[in-house]
Formats: structure tokens, C-alpha cells, sequence
């Protein structure tokens, strides 16, 4: 997970008994605040090998989180790619939550599937 541009405002009480926990579990507050983040994603977004080179998607829908970021980032409402997609509005809000808790990863799963990308690993020319 990357956290180097997340910042978190906790009320002091949160912090004191964050940071007791972490230091009962021997870890780092902010290695419990990603093991709950990730933990929150568990069945709602998935890996799987054979779908989408095993990038991550919405469970049950083969709906890649690198869609709905990309929907986002054209400028829908969550519930506007809810609506598009024909999905819930709680998995549109975990895939876009996985996204920014794992920018790096989604932003280079977008990168390796842009036109000009495919169209390099296939040795296909440009229709354009």
C-alpha cells in the first residue's frame, strides 16, 4: 500500500488508543490503519489470475477498478457509474476507496492498458 501522500487528522483520544494498539501488536500505527484498510476491501474487490492479467476487480462482475477509476476521472459521480455500470453504489465506493489507498498500482494497471500500450505489446499499428 502506499501511504506517502495520505495524511490523517485523528482526534487525540483515536490517536492514544491507536497508537496503545500498535504498540500491543509490536507494529506501527499507520501498518494497523493499512491492515484495517485492507481488510475492509476483502470480498468486495478481487484478484484473480485469469481475469484482467489478475488486476483488481469488483467481485462478481469481472468489472475491472481501473473502469470505474477511469470513469471517475472523466468526471462521474459514484453514483453516476453506478448507474452506467448497472452496480450497486457500495462497490463503485470500495473500488474508487481500493484505488486510493493503492494509487500506484491502479495508476500503472491504467498505463499498461492505455490504446497506444496494447496496440505496442500486440505489434498492431494505429488505426488513427
Amino acid at each position: 500500500m502506499n501511504t506517502a501522500n495520505v495524511a490523517l487528522q485523528l482526534p487525540g483520544n483515536v490517536y492514544t488508543r491507536l497508537t496503545k494498539l500498535a504498540a500491543q501488536q509490536h507494529t506501527r500505527p499507520v501498518e494497523l490503519i493499512e491492515r484495517w484498510l485492507d481488510a475492509s476491501f476483502a470480498g468486495a474487490i478481487v484478484s484473480i489470475p485469469r481475469l484482467h492479467d489478475g488486476q483488481p476487480t469488483i467481485a462478481g462482475t469481472g468489472i475491472a477498478v481501473r473502469t470505474i477509476v477511469g470513469y471517475y476521472k472523466l468526471g462521474l459521480t459514484p453514483e453516476e457509474i453506478a448507474d452506467e455500470l448497472e452496480l450497486e453504489l457500495a462497490p463503485v465506493h470500495a473500488a474508487l476507496a481500493y484505488y486510493h489507498s493503492h494509487r500506484d498500482e491502479i495508476e500503472a494497471d491504467i498505463m499498461a492498458n492505455t490504446e497506444e500500450a496494447v496496440l505496442r505489446e500486440w505489434g498492431t499499428e494505429s488505426r488513427g
